[in-house]
């Protein structure tokens, strides 16, 4: 629903600026075709549709506040816009655009952006950290280098898959802290059997960790 707002009001805020731009360009090109500049003079006279240029940009503006607002900066501009000393010259009452100021804020309300997603990516960034140093701490018991580990530092399903085979890590403390670093360490409890079912379990943590 923000994203069909976003959609509308994005394509509102291109004709109020088009409709200004045509506006600022007859000007210009008033001021040029009085004094004979440039090719001015290949275009129709600019002060004939001087006036209809300034209608259309104010109904544009109107068009403007009446359309859904998908942020708050949105409606922040919407209220500047009915302060401001031109409003009274809009084709729209007061009333009706801070009706639709209010029905803006009761959207927004209603519908809040998700607080939650940088904090779940602070979080998702905490678990790959922790996760690497865990990988680093296996890799210091193996004595391998940085260079070993680098391409499993990526946390990819593959890399991390091998890796958890090749130096027989428990995959469980690898991605919980559940027991100890190996596979064959007792705290662990019974090694899985199944090949295919730790790898879809390392499918199954990273997907729900990255979402």
């Amino acid at each position: 629903m923000r994203a069909e707002r976003r959609d509308a009001w994005w394509l509102a805020c291109r004709a109020t600026e088009y409709w200004h731009a045509r506006l600022k360009w007859h000007h210009e090109l008033s001021t040029a075709q009085k004094y004979g500049i440039g090719d001015s003079g290949s275009f129709p006279p600019a002060n004939d549709s001087r006036f209809q240029a300034v209608d259309t940009w104010r109904e544009a503006i109107a068009k403007q506040l009446l359309t859904p607002a998908p942020t708050l900066a949105d409606v922040a501009w919407k209220r500047a816009k009915i302060k401001s000393d031109d409003f009274k010259y809009l084709p729209i009452t007061l009333a009706r655009a801070e009706r639709a100021i209010a029905d803006d804020l009761a959207f927004l309300a209603a519908h809040p952006t998700r607080r939650s997603n940088s904090e779940a990516m602070a979080r998702s960034r905490e678990f790959k950290e922790v996760m690497r140093q865990r990988i680093r701490e296996i890799a210091a018991s193996r004595g391998l280098s940085d260079e070993e580990i680098k391409p499993v530092l990526g946390l990819k399903h593959q890399r991390v898959t091998e890796f958890v085979d090749k130096h027989g890590v428990n995959f469980k403390w690898l991605y919980e802290g559940m027991g100890g670093p190996f596979a064959a360490d007792p705290m662990r409890g019974p090694r899985e059997a199944d090949q295919q079912a730790i790898r879809a379990t390392i499918r199954e943590i990273l997907q729900e960790r990255d979402q």
